[in-house]
């Protein structure tokens, strides 16, 4: 730019001011105060930044991944899986490659996955995991084929191998410790064999399986997910069992399901205890579905080698977790811990099968409804104050379940047989019956068992005192039902209990009606007058007793000061 165009141009920058200024006069607009221009900033020095105590903002590379690409990873390497077996079985359809040929593919295939896994694992570290998930899976399956299809090595070479591969896994877990990586390995090491046909008839199947169960286990307690113990778990007994239907060696099969049980309930206890994070009432329910499977399984496997050792190695594992459980609250003793409403459910179920209806004599069954009801009423459990979502409903409904089973037989037995232990058994039940009543009754009462449990003691009582008098009399019968209402409700005037005085009114209107209708009509005239007198003296000495009841309760709704509202 020449000297003369910027003095041109200074011309008509002053011209427009001038203009301007005589534009705001006009308009009479008030001028803006002079600033002074703004000086540039001064050159950046080498000297170093002020430290700063403020959290840093959140980058683009720290924001939570998405995870849902996971799934479409999932179904990638279950098509590798598919296809390393494929190739394996290839040869039995069209002998393009030899078996040794094929087993080497199959493990430098899985060897690959897993370098690949290394390679992507600056790009996508949890994502490339699942590479590596598949291909420990590809290389359980070469050796499980290796043995199990061509027979190119022994079956102690073959558990040597797999213990192998069972070690690199927990060495890659020690190295990559992403959980997707062995919740992914940990399916496809159970599931492959038996989808792609491997399994079937292998004695050496089920030693495949008890090795991937140790190694998941012990990645499970490194990892610290429930989740991986509960899938591999839940596969292990799953599979060995079913190959246990199979192979049709049920020795075998229940060794091999009570070492796996051990190994995952030892793995669960050592998380627990190395990770000090107890189990959840929500996790642990996860657990009891496979601890219920294992228990059944277990019992039909070893039943059909020795019925009568089933029942008692059934106690023998519950008595296991029970001593695990006792073992990890002793690391919390400060309250709980969140699998005891499991344990108790676990417990619960195999006492009342393995004790209860399968080692219990059938002639010492019915005393446990006197036994229980004894425990009741000694014990110090409020029965009031019993909640729903109490850890101890599961075994509560037991209990119950047993004494409504055995109360139904006495009274079956009693309407239609005259066995004396059943009669004796029925009097115990009935005085250990009345005895909870008498201990517990001022705690259920106005609760909705109170009223139930007088109609059992007095159904019990009607048909005990039938049996008991049945082969002297019909009115000794009667008589014998007047004397236990007059009985109840004199008891009831004792304790001031209305309802238990209302509840005997059943019992004396019975006894009335029947001496009344049926026994004063065919008896003779002694017996008739002797009968009327006996059941009105019953029946007006039992009025009074109500009324006198009755008059407590009014007294206690009046007013302190006596005067009638």
């Amino acid at each position: 730019m020449g000297f003369d165009e910027q003095i041109r141009q200074e011309a008509r920058f002053k011209a427009m001011e001038q203009r301007l200024s005589r534009l705001e006069e006009f308009l009479k607009l008030p001028r803006p105060p002079w600033t002074p221009p703004t000086p540039p900033p001064p050159p950046q020095t080498s000297a170093p930044a002020p430290v700063s105590f403020e959290a840093p903002a959140p980058s683009a590379a720290a924001a939570p991944k998405d995870r849902s690409g996971n799934w479409l990873g999932v179904v990638g390497i279950i098509c590798f899986v598919l296809a390393a077996g494929f190739i394996i079985k290839l040869s039995i359809d069209s002998g393009w490659l030899t078996p040794v040929r094929q087993i080497g593919l199959a493990i430098f295939f899985g060897l690959g996955l897993i370098a690949s896994g290394f390679a992507l694992r600056e790009s996508d570290h949890e994502y490339s995991s699942l590479l590596q998930g598949g291909g420990i899976i590809v290389l359980y399956l070469a050796v499980f084929s290796a043995h199990r299809l061509y027979s190119l090595i022994s079956f102690e070479a073959a558990i040597s191998m797999t213990s192998l591969v069972s070690g690199l896994c927990v060495w890659l877990y020690l190295r990559i410790k992403e959980d997707w990586y062995p919740v992914t390995a940990a399916i496809g090491s159970y599931c492959a064999p038996a989808i792609l046909g491997l399994g079937a008839g292998a004695v050496f199947s089920v030693y495949y399986f008890l090795l991937c169960s140790v190694a998941f286990a012990t990645i499970s307690v490194w990892v610290r997910s429930r989740t991986l113990t509960l899938v591999s778990g839940y596969l292990a007994i799953l599979m060995t069992a079913l190959l246990g239907l199979d192979l049709k060696q049920d020795a075998l099969t229940a060794v091999m399901l009570a070492l796996n049980f051990l190994i995952f309930s030892t793995g669960t206890y050592l998380y627990t205890v190395q990770s000090r994070t107890p189990l959840t009432e929500k996790e642990a329910g996860s657990f009891l579905p496979v601890l219920i499977f294992f228990y059944a399984v277990e019992y039909y496997f070893i039943d059909r080698l020795r019925p009568g050792l089933a029942p008692w190695l059934s106690l023998g594992f519950a008595a296991l977790l029970l001593g695990l459980y006792l073992a990890a609250k002793k690391k919390f003793p400060e309250g709980s811990l969140g699998s005891q409403p499991m344990i108790l459910a676990f417990l619960t179920v195999v006492c009342f099968h393995s004790f209860y209806l399968e080692l219990l004599p059938p002639e010492m069954q019915p005393w446990l409804f006197g036994v229980i009801a004894l425990g009741l009423a000694l014990s110090r459990v409020d029965l009031a104050g019993y909640k729903k979502n109490s850890p101890f409903r599961i075994p509560a409904l037991a209990l119950l379940a047993v004494m409504v089973i055995e109360y139904l037989s006495m009274l079956s037995h009693l309407l239609s047989g005259n066995e004396l232990p059943w009669l004796a058994v029925s009097l115990v039940s009935l005085g250990s019956l009345w005895l909870l009543i008498d201990l517990k009754g001022g705690e259920l009462a106005g609760k909705n068992a109170y009223g139930p449990l007088l109609g059992a003691a007095h159904l019990l009582a009607v048909a005990g005192f039938y049996r008991l008098t049945k082969d002297i009399g019909s009115l000794q019968v009667s008589a014998s039902w007047l004397f236990y209402a007059v009985c109840v409700i004199a008891f009831a005037f004792s304790r001031r209990d209305e309802a238990m005085a209302k509840s005997a009114m059943f019992v004396l209107g019975f006894a009335a009606g029947k001496a009344l209708l049926y026994d004063a009509a065919s008896a003779p005239t002694a017996v008739r007058i002797f009968c009327l007198l006996l059941t009105g003296a019953a029946l007006y000495g039992s009025g009074f007793l109500i009324r006198r009841i009755s008059g407590w309760k009014t007294a206690a709704e009046r007013p302190a000061d006596g005067n009638m509202p």
